[in-house]
């Protein structure tokens, strides 16, 4: 009898045990799926109708994972996919996970630090979001329109004090060669106080496209299918022996109003020693003329200068949309791109393949849900 009320009362506490690990660990799934239509005046020389995903944002489903192991601290996972709505296809490269895979531990009082696959801290800090844009960049030369991620890294970013946060990160090489040999390193710091956001951001990819070790932090991201400036002018076998991007930027709400800014500076190196510096200045206006109705506009000056050629040249780019909710998870959006080009340059708005000419125009409309 002893024997049975104690078997009775040991699986009693086990119980208990497991009911009270599962209240405090979760795993949420989450989401989002968007495409439309696209036209384009000019794509190589073509008036062009196409169907597009991730005409309102990249489409994209995950896995978070959060477990309390006491003491304010907290283990936490991150998986998350990218993909092409049209034909299912998996984004960059074919990755399972390509947009972030990582695990790590965050406290209360510390802050979090997470190893995997992971955003830069351009990307963290001077986000589309931060000034509000709706495009990227050209080429997405800084960053802020996330096609590169860092592989291998190490990140560590504290808890908001008083509205100031750091964050830094380190992407191995993970080379037998050499420590640099394909390595990623970054930091930044961002300021949230009442209706202001303000931050600053520094990033460098060292030898992101590496022949001798193809695997490291950056791996097969760096490639023309959407860069650029991955390559130099001179020489299309020449790739970029280093990228440095630094940028700061915010926003500022008004009531109904968001105005944003943000100011990139980047430079390249390349393996042929051409060098190119690009300035990218934007300015933003949002206004929710009701909740559900959004009007913005966004307008990007971007300036190039090679040292080797001498040319310089230039865009400017105005980005109108008008987003409307038809719930508090579904949007309908129409964006207009505008773009023209100086300098020896074609037009080249993010995402499409270039004009023929200094000039380029795309119309998308899409939807967009998130679960």
């Amino acid at each position: 009898m002893k024997i049975r009320v104690s078997l009775i009362a040991f699986c009693s506490s086990m119980a208990m045990m497991c009911s009270d690990a599962s209240a405090q660990s979760s795993v949420t799934l989450y989401g989002l799926i968007s495409g439309g239509l696209a036209f384009s005046t000019n794509q190589g020389g073509h008036h062009t109708y196409q169907a597009i995903s991730g005409t309102n944002q990249s489409p994209r489903w995950g896995l978070r994972g959060n477990e309390n192991i006491g003491g304010g601290t907290s283990v936490i996972f991150t998986l998350e996919n990218g993909f092409n709505i049209y034909n299912g296809n998996a984004s960059f490269n074919a990755r399972e996970f390509g947009r972030q895979s990582y695990i790590g531990v965050t406290n209360k009082n510390w802050g979090t630090l997470t190893f995997g696959r992971q955003y830069d801290s351009v990307e963290d800090m001077l986000g589309l979001n931060t000034a509000y844009n709706w495009n990227g960049t050209i080429g997405d030369n800084d960053n802020t329109y996330a096609n590169l991620h860092v592989n291998n890294s190490v990140k560590y970013t504290t808890q908001n004090l008083k509205g100031l946060q750091v964050t830094a990160q380190y992407g191995f090489s993970n080379s037998t060669t050499g420590f640099a040999d394909n390595r990623s390193f970054g930091f930044g710091a961002s300021y949230n106080v009442g209706s202001l956001n303000w931050s600053v951001a520094y990033t460098e990819f060292d030898s992101p496209y590496s022949a001798s070790n193809p695997t490291g932090a950056i791996d097969t991201d760096y490639s023309p299918t959407y860069l650029t400036f991955d390559r130099s002018a001179l020489h299309t076998h020449a790739y970029a022996k280093k990228q440095r991007i630094f940028g700061t930027g915010g926003g500022y709400s008004v009531g109904q109003l968001k105005l944003g800014a943000l100011y990139t500076d980047v430079n390249f190196n390349y393996l042929d020693g051409q060098h190119l510096n690009i300035q990218n200045f934007s300015l933003s206006a949002n206004y929710y003329v009701r909740p559900y109705f959004l009007l913005g506009a966004a307008y990007v000056y971007t300036a190039g200068a090679y040292t080797v050629t001498g040319k310089k040249p230039k865009w400017n780019e105005l980005n109108v949309v008008a987003d409307y909710y038809l719930s508090k998870r579904t949007d309908v959006a129409l964006m207009i791109y505008l773009q023209q080009s100086g300098g020896g340059a074609l037009a080249d708005i993010q995402g499409y393949t270039s004009s023929s000419t200094n000039r380029q125009m795309v119309t998308t409309l899409g939807m967009r849900h998130t679960f």
